[in-house]
């Protein structure tokens, strides 16, 4: 099982005591009959290792996968706080590997770690497939977690990167959507007519015109001014409708 290491480490440890029979063993220790012990499992493992490791990796939140899932120190009650010595990380593989310790026992008490450590952050994915030219909302959306270093900047990040959008291909289902794989629904076809508008504080202008270029909401495509043949650059505004931003927008 996957286990993730809280960032939040203010709360104290809690120390599990058994009784054990006469001349146990207890990590190497020798320790007296019926005396009790302190038992570190794989949550105290992670608290400590998490507080070491979340100083290198700062990017979402801190999952640890030991390599040996079965992390355990015993040693004689009282004998103090688990620590972790010797931690090493490398961020490019995000291996790690650490001694953890029990300060004050004879002989030490100590068990050497070793696995990976990254982080995670949640990301929106579809639910269901849909299709290319239908729009996606935010009932379509479900959450999923990914490690933090490959969650790039074309990566959808929000919800609002998705609702609104359209697949430009087909987008796997429950699986993280690059942004370059939707598109703002197409509102202009290359080659329909189309109004061209421009509007400044003292006035308000149209002329028709015919797109050289598909578009959606927000895209600037090049459109032909049908009665001065002018190409201009304009921004889609709506269903065959563009806005030029100013006058003396450069022509082709």
């Amino acid at each position: 099982m996957i286990r993730t290491a809280p960032l939040l480490l203010g709360t104290a440890l809690v120390l599990a005591t058994v009784a054990l029979p006469a001349t146990a063993q207890v990590a190497g220790a020798q320790v007296p009959a019926a005396q009790t012990v302190a038992t570190y499992g794989q949550d105290h493992a992670e608290a400590v290792l998490g507080r070491e490791l979340s100083r290198q990796i700062t990017a979402g939140r801190l999952r640890i996968e030991f390599d040996n899932r079965a992390v355990e120190l015993r040693a004689p009650a009282g004998a103090g706080s688990l620590t972790a010595e010797n931690v090493y990380y490398n961020p490019v593989s995000g291996r790690f590997a650490a001694e953890l310790v029990v300060p004050g026992t004879k002989p030490a008490v100590r068990l050497p770690v070793a696995g990976r450590a990254y982080g995670v952050v949640e990301v929106p994915v579809l639910n269901r497939r849909i299709g290319t030219g239908d729009t996606i909302s935010a009932q379509d959306i479900a959450w999923v977690e990914m490690r933090a270093d490959q969650a790039g900047s074309d990566v959808a990040a929000s919800e609002s990167d998705l609702v609104g959008m359209t697949p430009k291909r087909g987008v796997p289902v429950n699986q993280p959507v690059r942004l370059r794989d939707i598109q703002s629904p197409r509102l202009i076809d290359k080659g329909a007519l189309v109004t061209i508008t421009l509007s400044t504080p003292s006035m308000s202008l149209s002329a028709q015109g015919k797109a050289l270029q598909d578009g959606g909401r927000g895209d600037v495509i090049r459109v032909v001014n049908t009665q001065s043949n002018r190409i201009v650059e304009a921004t889609v505004a709506g269903p065959n409708l563009v806005a030029v931003a100013k006058p003396g927008v450069p022509t082709y």
